[in-house]
């Protein structure tokens, strides 16, 4: 072998430690981006929907149990508690500020061109109202976040804006953010289900209470018919005219109660007065006096 031959060396291992060399830099790159996950969001906007929703609720409960509004002006004020919603949520999702919810998860909206800037107000707004509309669609909004790559919603779409951690979370953590969301859909499905299915929403539930005080005042109506008359009517012109103000009482009536399903039976002793409200579904309402129930 001549002596001015070149040596050519190969290192064998090269190949093999390059990826690990590759992997060791993506690891310590700061500029990678996590993205939240479903249960992630799902918990943050839980939360944040719980502080305008809960107490906005029993401020129209209250209302409506002491009757101190109109059909129109309980529409007015869900539509308030809806703007507040997109107000709180836009707000605190651009300018590189995050809601209460995001905060407790650790994450935050950005823009969909660069995840490490924040979105613009208008932009948020637009985010904000997609909530609405990913609902509408029967929550089918939501889930496009399992199939998109970045976990994007329909509302992130509408927002031009993607949800990213803040900080990793350990597998106790995700746990428990995992069992949290799924408690919390328990929770919020079982009050839809009551407000939509079973008794109904407010709005229809209004509508109820207000037939039941209309039937409660013919009832007073007609003890005052019987001390007077020495019996029960099933007369509501007569009804009407001892109410004092024929026409007011006559307008209540025609907003509270539907025309067909109205009737008054009267006996010698007692007397019963069923009605329909005038809800969607028509929901029967009955007035039987308190000594004969």
């Amino acid at each position: 072998m001549p002596d001015n031959m070149p040596e050519t060396r190969i290192n064998i291992f090269a190949q093999e430690q390059a990826p690990v060399v590759q992997a060791q830099t993506q690891q310590e790159d700061p500029s990678a981006v996590e993205y939240a996950s479903f249960s992630e969001r799902l918990v943050a906007l839980l939360v944040d929907v719980s502080i305008i929703a809960i107490p906005g609720q029993f401020i129209l409960l209250n209302i409506i149990g002491r009757n101190m509004t109109q059909i129109s002006q309980l529409v007015g004020l869900e539509l308030l508690l809806a703007l507040i919603f997109v107000l709180y949520e836009a707000v605190f999702s651009c300018g590189g500020r995050v809601t209460l919810g995001k905060k407790l998860m650790g994450i935050a909206v950005a823009s969909a061109d660069d995840p490490q800037m924040p979105i613009g107000f208008f932009r948020a707004v637009l985010r904000a109202v997609g909530y609405f509309i990913s609902t509408a669609v029967f929550f089918c909004g939501f889930f496009l976040a399992f199939f998109e790559e970045r976990k994007r919603s329909l509302h992130d779409f509408m927002g031009h804006s993607v949800v990213v951690r803040l900080r990793s979370k350990g597998v106790a953590e995700t746990v428990s953010i995992g069992v949290a969301a799924t408690l919390l859909v328990v929770l919020f499905g079982g009050m839809i289900y009551q407000q939509f299915f079973a008794k109904g929403s407010l709005l229809q539930q209004s509508y109820i209470f207000k037939a039941e005080r209309i039937l409660d005042n013919m009832s007073i109506l007609e003890e005052v018919h019987r001390t007077k008359y020495g019996y029960y009517t099933n007369d509501l012109q007569r009804l009407m005219l001892l109410s004092g103000d024929p026409v007011q009482f006559q307008r209540d009536i025609q907003a509270a109660l539907d025309r067909k399903g109205f009737r008054i039976g009267v006996s010698r002793n007692t007397y019963k007065i069923v009605a329909n409200a005038k809800d969607v579904r028509r929901t029967q309402v009955v007035f039987i006096p308190y000594r004969d129930r």
